[in-house]
């Protein structure tokens, strides 16, 4: 594994030998891997069949904060393990369509930005216009921002200001967003 991070929670997930196809990594983790955050807080994983059960080896599962599902904390690293992510998304959707980066396999951009618009929290509005940010950039419709303006904003991508939509909004809709399943 290529992956590094300065807390070592890809390391300690490499650690855990969780079978290829049988877990996801969500959130955060799957736009730092992109470059399109600086850090990121912990790893949250979603795992299915043999990882549920090598999660399950760790600890005691209890309930998820959402109160969907079931997640195992790791003992020593900021890593959680859920057998759900949150109610209607498809645990093995998001583990059979994950994009691998480096041998890990990580929830795709779209699902990662439709997840953040319906959970409208404001800590994800800065995350949301980076993903929107760079589907421009693929598709044309705008530059990457100068290296040096990443690093004054302290990014390693650089993030646009932009409105979330409200809650429930159809994010097929939004402008710049081009979504395939």
């Amino acid at each position: 594994m290529l992956l590094s991070d300065a807390d070592g929670l890809f390391a300690a997930l490499a650690a855990l030998k969780l079978p290829r196809g049988e877990y996801v990594v969500c959130g955060s983790a799957a736009l730092y891997v992109r470059g399109l955050r600086a850090r990121m807080g912990d790893l949250d994983v979603l795992a299915r069949g043999e990882a549920w059960e090598r999660a399950l080896a760790l600890g005691a599962p209890e309930s998820t904060v959402s109160g969907y599902g079931l997640r195992v904390v790791h003992p020593t690293a900021s890593i959680e393990i859920m057998d759900r992510w949150t109610q209607g998304w498809s645990t093995d959707r998001l583990i059979d369509d994950a994009d691998v980066i480096d041998g890990v396999p990580f929830m795709r951009l779209g699902d990662v930005l439709r997840w953040k618009i319906a959970a409208a929290r404001p800590k994800d509005h800065a995350d949301i216009a980076a993903i929107r940010h760079l589907n421009r950039i693929w598709t044309g419709e705008a530059a990457p921002l100068s290296p040096s303006f990443s690093a004054v904003q302290g990014l390693r991508q650089p993030v646009a200001e932009e409105e979330t939509p409200a809650e429930g909004a159809d994010v097929r809709s939004l402008p710049g967003v081009r979504l395939s399943d």
